[in-house]
């Protein structure tokens, strides 16, 4: 027996709404989103690219992100053909799904190509976190109102980047104003406590330096990315025996993968003494850490906002960095440098994200240097916008998605 999709005659359709997100960041994202929507809209329904979190928020994840979660101009060609059969699964989900509402989160590539799919067959596309056309080909800015009905940012200077060419764009801020507990944000006065009690939840020892390992969210970046940390962490553990380390495993990795990737990747089967390995709690690992060595992305912003000094490192194929330098137009990669304007994190990239040099910066952090880069995190909250941008960014949802009940509400 079937049964059909669209409502009866005389019957009103529930709220449908179709998720995009390809990263651990966007999935989080997804789940918070929807759990504010449903408040206002018990009976509202979800599809989409999703993983555990958006599941356990009851969106339905038509395809997983681990399906699609590579980064990489050489990489996505090695996935071509997986990434185009999830992008068609989830083009037919989106129409069988009678969608109202496609709200895709970043994922540029990928997500660009969902929404102008949407949008040629008649569904309206909210599109958060722009493109960073600031960094990579501006003139890609003019294209964008192709794809997206609306455009919600996290940073106020993008708003004129996009606004003038008539799409519509809105500054909600970033979500980690809001997701980022206060008791995980150090201050002055409250540092040796929350280091002390973030410590105690991990289980960890409350004595001696503690270092985060933040190697990524996809297989792709702790392919790169694990084993110079782990080499760097040998080292490390060598010169200072008494220090320890944490590693926190993304939900959005499989742990037998892991596992074996750790097992080819330790260069000293005692290293697993003095390293914890959780599984998640990322950010309880950044605020019990003296200082991390991270991966560039938004794990870094999160790290800024905790107040716990870092070290961000880079790497990817070969080929894409060469492509990329032509590319960019920035000369930082590190998004709390970008905010900023200065380079408050050290960054190493590529070849110079050797262990080698990685043990130098920290060192120097560590013997030096702490105090002055947490002064200069300071400064980031501010250009992150106001609380509330997952609640700004579910209301602009809502009148997208129901503009005549929408407007009946105001």
């Amino acid at each position: 027996m079937t049964h059909s999709i669209f409502p009866a005659a005389g019957q009103t359709q529930s709220l449908r709404l179709f998720f995009s997100a390809g990263e651990a960041s966007g999935d989080h994202y997804a789940a918070e989103l929807f759990a504010r929507i449903k408040t206002q809209h018990p009976d509202c329904a979800a599809e989409g690219l999703g993983g555990a979190e958006s599941r356990a928020a009851g969106i339905h994840t038509v395809v997983d992100l681990q399906t699609v979660s590579v980064m990489g101009l050489v990489e996505v060609l090695k996935h071509y053909g997986q990434l185009k059969r999830a992008l068609n699964t989830l083009i037919d989900a989106m129409v069988a799904f009678n969608t109202d509402l496609l709200i895709a989160i970043d994922f540029q590539e990928f997500n660009q190509r969902l929404a102008k799919a949407a949008r040629k067959r008649g569904i309206k596309v909210l599109f958060f976190v722009a493109p960073q056309v600031w960094a990579w080909r501006p003139k890609r800015a003019a294209k964008f109102s192709q794809v997206a009905d609306h455009l919600a940012v996290l940073f106020d200077f993008e708003v004129p980047l996009f606004a003038k060419y008539g799409l519509p764009t809105t500054h909600v801020g970033h979500p980690l104003r809001d997701l980022i507990p206060a008791a995980l944000c150090k201050t002055a006065t409250t540092a040796a406590q929350i280091q002390s009690q973030a410590r105690q939840n991990l289980n960890v020892s409350r004595a001696g330096v503690v270092i985060g390992l933040l190697p990524g969210s996809r297989q792709s970046e702790l392919t790169r990315l694990l084993p110079v940390l782990l080499a760097t962490a040998h080292r490390l553990a060598i010169e200072h025996p008494d220090w320890r380390f944490l590693l926190p495993l993304a939900s959005s990795i499989p742990r037998d993968w892991f596992d074996g990737l750790l097992a080819c990747s330790l260069p000293s089967p005692a290293l697993k003494e003095v390293i914890t390995i959780t599984h998640g709690q990322a950010r309880t690992v950044m605020a019990a850490s003296d200082a991390l060595i991270i991966a560039s992305g938004t794990a870094t912003l999160e790290a800024a906002l905790i107040g716990t000094p870092m070290i961000l490192i880079y790497k990817t194929h070969p080929i894409t960095y060469k492509i990329a330098r032509y590319l960019v137009s920035v000369t930082r990669i590190g998004l709390p440098n970008i905010v900023l304007g200065q380079d408050c994190v050290p960054e190493l990239i590529q070849d110079e994200a050797n262990p080698p040099a990685i043990q130098a910066e920290l060192d120097h952090l560590i013997a030096e240097d702490t105090a002055t880069q947490r002064a200069c995190l300071n400064g980031i909250a501010p250009h992150l916008g106001a609380t509330g941008a997952l609640d700004q960014l579910a209301q602009l949802a809502l009148r997208l998605a129901t503009p005549s009940q929408a407007t009946a509400r105001n």
